[in-house]
């Protein structure tokens, strides 16, 4: 990011972020993060440091499997790491997708047998 540049890295940052947006049912930078200095990625990393990255989860967001949400929270952790080389592949983000969270029909866009 700081090169200006877009990668694939920057790429699966952003949808970290996006992920998070969903889980959470809040902007990045909901007012409520920014009153503590943060965005919802510190939010996390904060949530995490208290043993509790369920709590950003929307309260409206019911009847949903905790495996899967557990597997969705963890895929957003990943997926927002701060050193971009621990950051996965979008390939392996579809390959967890696939695996762990809720996929009716895999994905033929990637083979699921390679990373």
């Amino acid at each position: 990011m700081q090169s200006g540049r877009a990668t694939e890295k920057t790429d699966i940052y952003s949808f970290g972020v996006l992920t998070l947006e969903v889980i959470s049912g809040k902007r990045p930078t909901d007012a409520s993060y920014i009153e503590r200095g943060l965005n919802i990625v510190g939010w996390l990393n904060f949530l995490i440091t208290e043993n509790r990255p369920r709590d950003i989860v929307d309260s409206l967001c019911q009847g949903v499997q905790m495996e899967s949400l557990d597997a969705l929270i963890s895929v957003a952790i990943q997926c927002v790491s701060s050193n971009p080389e621990d950051r996965p592949t979008m390939h392996r983000v579809v390959q967890l997708f696939e695996s762990e969270v809720v996929t009716p029909c895999p994905s033929d866009f990637y083979d699921s047998n390679s990373d």
